[in-house]
């Protein structure tokens, strides 16, 4: 039958009717749309869902390091076993997330790292018009060494831990919907060691960042939605002047605080585009003055198309500011965009394309850079407990800088088991 359905599409007989009987979901891309006869059943626990699930991957990478010259390139061994936790409540809701990954380096054993977290979120339905919405992380990591943010410095990649909650409240009031919400992030970084083996502190690098957000959105006859939102955030190093290891040379403080006020529309047009387009203004004004402050355009774009019932094409766009390694510049100011396609050749194969690039401008002494990624890819869904990936991907980064720039392609096989 497999055989029958791959001649089938080749020769183009069979894509229309396909397309023509398969209704496509709102809001849903191709990737991410429910397939019955492949999706884990889970394990049913009273009114809970529980998803187990663990991944080998196999992955070369021509250049682990991400060094500007003098590649080393290994082949690399991932084990991540998961488990997600979902409720079935006619009100209320939650779902969690607990993973485990251990990777394992052919030649560059010292590379080899482990990372851990659970995340979760959840909704209370208070009344049918008032929801509280609340989230919470923590996460044990490694830097990723192509990370413009990484220590380049250590003899092993940087671990760190990753501590975020949040909390929000959800008011309908006729067409219009009411949102106010907290958010605090907390990062703190293991201690490292360069090449000689000399101890690197790094506590300069741990700070904490508390946001708050509040929004006005107000539904148009049309589907679409328009809103706007005013967020503030506050970043404070645990480092400060006079504290006993600040560092002495740069006398650098970098502390901030940030604010954005946007506005936009969310979209739904004819139940195949949705999403939202939002613009204004934003500023991160820094404690330091020898630290150059950010101000200018704000802007995101989150945008779905469903171009037929089997292709899907996305598009983002986000401009931040970003955390850093240096201890002379305090962060980023990072506009990217990325744009991905998925296409559904079967219903168990779907093929995935996607381009990025970034814009990097920091807020100090150090040079502009620029990112580029593009990548291919392919799941073959083979049953409801196995699945097949398989992908390549080529990153780049540019600069002035020599230091940080680097180039790399990486290909992957995955198996994933699950239940």
């Amino acid at each position: 039958m497999r055989k029958v359905a791959i001649l089938a599409v080749l020769s183009g007989t069979a894509l229309g009717s396909v397309a023509q009987a398969q209704d496509v979901p709102p809001n849903v891309g191709v990737a991410d749309r429910p397939r019955p006869a492949f999706d884990a059943l889970g394990i049913r626990a009273g009114s809970v869902f529980v998803y187990p699930s663990v991944t080998g991957r196999v992955e070369y990478d021509d250049n682990v390091l991400a060094s500007p010259a003098g590649k080393r390139g290994d082949t690399i061994f991932y084990v991540e076993p998961e488990v997600r936790v979902r409720s079935d409540f006619s009100r209320h809701a939650f779902d969690t997330r607990f993973y485990y990954g251990r990777s394992f380096h052919n030649k560059l054993g010292s590379e080899d790292s482990s990372q851990y977290g659970a995340t979760g979120r959840g909704v209370l339905d208070v009344t049918r018009r008032t929801r509280i919405r609340l989230g919470g992380s923590y996460e044990h990591r490694a830097e990723n060494r192509a990370s413009l943010s990484s220590f380049t410095g250590s003899r092993t990649p940087v671990k760190y831990d990753r501590a975020a909650a949040s909390l929000g409240l959800e008011q309908e009031v006729g067409d219009f919907v009411l949102l106010g919400r907290g958010e605090y992030r907390r990062l703190k970084y293991d201690d490292a060691v360069d090449p000689l083996g000399n101890p690197i502190d790094l506590d300069f690098r741990n700070f904490k960042m508390r946001i708050a957000t509040g929004q006005v959105s107000y539904r148009l006859r049309s589907g679409t939605t328009a809103f706007v939102r005013v967020q503030g955030e506050r970043r404070t190093y645990d480092l400060r002047p006079g504290d006993p290891g600040f560092d002495p040379f740069t006398q650098t403080d970098r502390s901030s605080t940030g604010f954005r006020a946007e506005a936009g529309l969310g979209l739904e047009l004819t139940r195949l585009i949705y999403g939202n387009i939002r613009a204004g203004y934003m500023r991160q004004k820094y404690k330091d003055i020898k630290l150059r402050d950010t101000s200018g355009l704000s802007y995101g774009a989150d945008i779905l198309w469903n171009v037929t019932p089997l292709t899907t094409f996305r598009l983002t766009a986000e401009r931040s500011v970003d955390e850093t390694s240096s201890q002379t510049t305090a962060g980023n100011l990072r506009s990217e965009f990325t744009a991905n396609v998925d296409h559904e050749l079967l219903r168990y194969v779907i093929l995935s394309g996607g381009v990025r690039y970034a814009r990097i401008n920091p807020a100090g002494l150090s040079p502009n850079s620029r990112e580029y990624e593009a990548n291919l890819g392919v799941r073959y869904l083979m049953n409801r407990y196995m699945e097949l990936r398989g992908g390549y991907s080529y990153e780049k980064r540019s600069s002035s800088a020599n230091v940080i720039r680097y180039s790399s392609n990486r290909v992957f096989v995955a198996l994933t088991l699950k239940r």
